[in-house]
């Protein structure tokens, strides 16, 4: 009887190793949707970064940056680009359109 439950448990353990755990199909889930609409130049306290306009919100925001993951070139793109993202306010920020972007990708 204990050969029989020694082989199951090596079976068992084989199959287990056997199982293909590849997450590299699974794509990341973002919350919102945007247009990324180029480097704002009007010349106010709360102005001169990038705006975004997200969908389904009436605001537009400002970002001074992407991640650096990202594989967005600011500075050589056609705007406005559409991309998928998930951000957040800047609650370190005095100005209270100012987004922090933490993933980001084209749309």
């Amino acid at each position: 009887m204990k050969i029989i439950i020694h082989i199951v448990l090596i079976c068992l353990v084989g199959i287990s190793l056997s199982c293909n755990n590849d997450d590299s199909n699974n794509e990341m889930e973002f919350k919102s949707i945007a247009n990324l609409e180029g480097h704002d130049i009007a010349l106010c306290l709360c102005c001169g970064d990038w705006l975004i306009k997200i969908e389904n919100d009436q605001n537009r925001y400002q970002f001074k940056n992407l991640p650096q993951d990202s594989n967005i070139d600011l500075q050589n793109v056609q705007f406005p680009i559409s991309v998928k993202l998930n951000w957040r306010l800047d609650e370190n920020s005095a100005c209270p359109n100012y987004i922090i972007i933490e993933q980001i990708e084209l749309n």
